[in-house]
């Protein structure tokens, strides 16, 4: 009975018409859902209107506020500041000169040291010299002695030659006699004989010491000679002698030092390497156009023009001088070396020298140079901080400095703030409140201050150029001045007060945005 009832009260819900309601019911709630959530993002999804005031904008967009700068006349020197390195004038290599056994070697012989011209580096073995002094000595004795012989029989020849001269003169008279008596036939022909053969004899002697007066002439020249040779060979001992202290030969500072003692040396050994104190020099590279600054320069001191390959031939033709002049020499212009050290500038004064190599450089495409500083130890002191602090005493080498070239320009130039500079070196000048791009040849920049040269009227003195960025540019485009909102009429504040207009920082702002 149970199952009966069980069976017909789950019937109707396996019924066919039960079950196509119920997925009609799930169809039309989707759909429903579905609308509602369609409706719902139209309607709420819309962005608000923000409502905005545009008048600043348009403001800005028509005229933007612009700081300007004035542009001034500059009529003093300006400096070429260029980068350079302190280098030694010269190093001497001092080299053993004789050969011995280094006995000793002076602390100031060490690397770094600072010695004087004279000052002994070091000492060699003088044994061998000092014995070949004394045999060199006692040979020159020798030789004087055997030349003081030689005059004493040069002395007694001439003597016997006198005696033999007047015995010849009476041999020679006797014979005259006895010629005039076997004339007369008072004589014999054997004592006429006699008489010839005396006057012989007479005049061979007097032949013989003539010859060995002679022969002493000429052993005295070799014996002259000889002296002389003696004295040079002992001159050359005594100048190896002193040869064996090595001293230096100019004041400066060791560099390096390649002996100790103990160490056997002979002529040409590197001893030590001095370096010059007496001067410096800096090495420095110059650009084409501060090349041609320093040219002009060179001109207005009175310096010789550079000359050109057609005017030079031609001078030297007309002058008939078959010398050559450098074409490309360098002018004297006289500069300052400054270097900073702990807050304080050292300045030394030099001048240009001399062109470095055969001409400009191939890595870097300038022109190196030498600076000569003729007396480093002569220095002037700035300190950059204003408190006492320590420099160093002389310019030494390996210093970076900074070489300053002092030029007069040939050209009027006028003064502008660095940071008015464009990029292409243009120049945003305000004139009738409007913006002029106008193209530039700059000189120079220095910190905050930048140099033009004056070409033409495209820019002149008192005109106002615009230190602050602009976000677009464009020819003739209008622009406010600073200066002229901060002297506006009342009239005008109180329209501003109205109408808003953009402020500085506004601006600012919205400038440095792309």
């Amino acid at each position: 009975m149970n199952s009966k009832v069980t069976s017909s009260t789950s019937q109707p819900l396996t019924s066919p018409e039960g079950g196509t309601q119920h997925v009609l019911a799930n169809v039309v709630g989707s759909i429903l859902i579905l609308g509602l959530g369609v409706f719902g993002l139209l309607f709420f999804g819309r962005s608000p209107e923000v409502p905005t005031d545009t008048s600043r904008l348009n403001a800005s967009a028509v005229a933007p506020l612009v700081e300007t700068a004035e542009v001034k006349v500059w009529d003093q020197p300006f400096h070429l500041d260029i980068d350079g390195e302190a280098a030694t004038y010269r190093v001497l290599t001092v080299g053993a000169e004789v050969t011995g056994r280094v006995l000793m070697k002076s602390e100031s012989s060490r690397s770094g040291t600072f010695v004087n011209k004279g000052d002994v580096l070091f000492e060699i073995d003088a044994v061998n010299y000092q014995l070949d002094e004394q045999r060199l000595e006692a040979r020159v004795d020798q030789a004087q002695e055997e030349l003081r012989a030689i005059e004493v029989d040069m002395g007694n020849v001439s003597t016997l030659l006198t005696l033999a001269k007047e015995d010849n003169e009476l041999q020679k008279d006797h014979m005259e006699r006895m010629r005039s008596l076997f004339n007369r036939k008072a004589t014999s022909e054997t004592e006429m004989d006699n008489a010839t053969r005396l006057e012989l004899t007479a005049r061979n002697a007097v032949q013989m010491q003539q010859n060995q007066l002679n022969t002493l002439a000429q052993s005295k020249k070799t014996k002259e000679a000889a002296l002389k040779l003696a004295q040079a060979e002992l001159e050359r001992t005594r100048v190896d002698l002193q040869r064996c202290k090595v001293t230096s030969p100019i004041a400066g500072r060791i560099v390096d030092d390649m002996k100790e003692e103990g160490d056997y040396v002979k002529p040409g050994d590197e001893l030590v390497h001095v370096s010059d104190s007496s001067r410096m020099e800096v090495k420095c590279s110059l650009k084409g156009d501060e090349l041609a600054w320093v040219w002009q320069h060179g001109q207005q001191m009175n310096a010789p023009p550079i000359q050109t390959s057609e005017t030079a031939v031609a001078e030297s033709a007309a002058s008939g001088d078959s010398r050559k002049t450098d074409p490309f020499k360098m002018p004297n212009v006289p500069c300052e070396i400054a270097f900073d050290f702990e807050g304080v500038e050292t300045v030394w004064d030099g001048y240009l020298s001399r062109y470095e190599g055969t001409g400009m450089d191939r890595a870097t495409r300038m022109f190196p140079c030498r600076v000569i500083v003729e007396q480093p130890e002569k220095t002037r002191v700035k300190s950059l901080k204003g408190a006492k602090s320590i420099s160093p005493p002389t310019l030494l080498s390996g210093m970076y400095v900074t070489v300053r070239i002092p030029i007069d320009s040939p050209v009027p130039l006028l003064q502008v703030p660095a940071e008015s500079l464009r990029p292409g070196e243009q120049l945003w000048v305000v004139r009738d409140g409007h913006l002029k791009v106008v193209t530039i040849s700059l000189v120079r920049v220095d910190g905050d201050m930048a140099l033009v040269r004056q070409e033409g009227g495209l820019l002149k003195a008192g005109d106002q150029v615009i230190v602050s960025p602009l976000a677009s540019v464009s020819e003739n485009m209008k622009v406010t001045m600073a200066s002229e909102t901060s002297v506006e009429s009342p009239t005008s504040s109180e329209r501003s007060a109205t109408v808003p207009q953009p402020s500085a920082t506004a601006v600012n702002v919205r400038e440095v945005q792309p």
